[in-house]
C-alpha cells in the first residue's frame, strides 16, 4: 500500500510534474490527467486491500499504510476533486481517519505553513 502510494500515485501530483503539465497543455487538462493517475492508483488498492481491511487498511489499528492513504485520499478530495463513488473502501477508510483527532489536526489546511494550491 505503502509502496503503491509513494510510487505511482503521489509522484504523479507533484507540484512540479502538475507545472509541466499545466504549462503543455491546459489547467483543465492537469485536472483530468491527475485525476485519471490518481484513479488508476486507488482501483489497485481497492482491489489490494478488498479482503484485507477491518476498520482500517490492513486490521483494526492504524498501521503504515493508513498514514500514507490518509493524506493521498484527502488529496484526491479536497485539493483534486476527485469523484470517490468508485472507490468505496477508500472513502471508508476515509472516513474512519477523519474520526482520529490525530488525523484530522495533520490535514495541510491546518498546518501554520498552509498554501493554496
Amino acid at each position: 500500500v505503502a509502496n503503491i502510494v509513494s510510487s505511482s500515485i503521489q509522484p504523479l501530483q507533484n507540484l512540479a510534474v502538475l507545472k509541466y503539465i499545466e504549462e503543455k497543455v491546459s489547467s483543465a487538462e492537469k485536472l483530468t490527467w491527475v485525476q485519471y493517475h490518481i484513479g488508476k492508483g486507488f482501483a489497485a488498492l481497492e482491489n489490494l486491500l478488498e479482503g484485507y481491511s477491518g476498520k482500517y487498511a490492513t486490521g483494526n489499528e492504524v498501521f503504515l499504510a493508513d498514514l500514507f492513504l490518509a493524506p493521498q485520499i484527502d488529496a484526491a478530495l479536497t485539493r483534486f476533486s476527485l469523484d470517490m463513488t468508485q472507490f468505496p473502501l477508500l472513502s471508508r477508510l476515509h472516513d474512519a481517519y477523519m474520526e482520529l483527532p490525530a488525523f484530522q489536526a495533520a490535514v495541510p489546511e491546518r498546518q501554520p505553513d498552509y498554501v493554496k494550491h
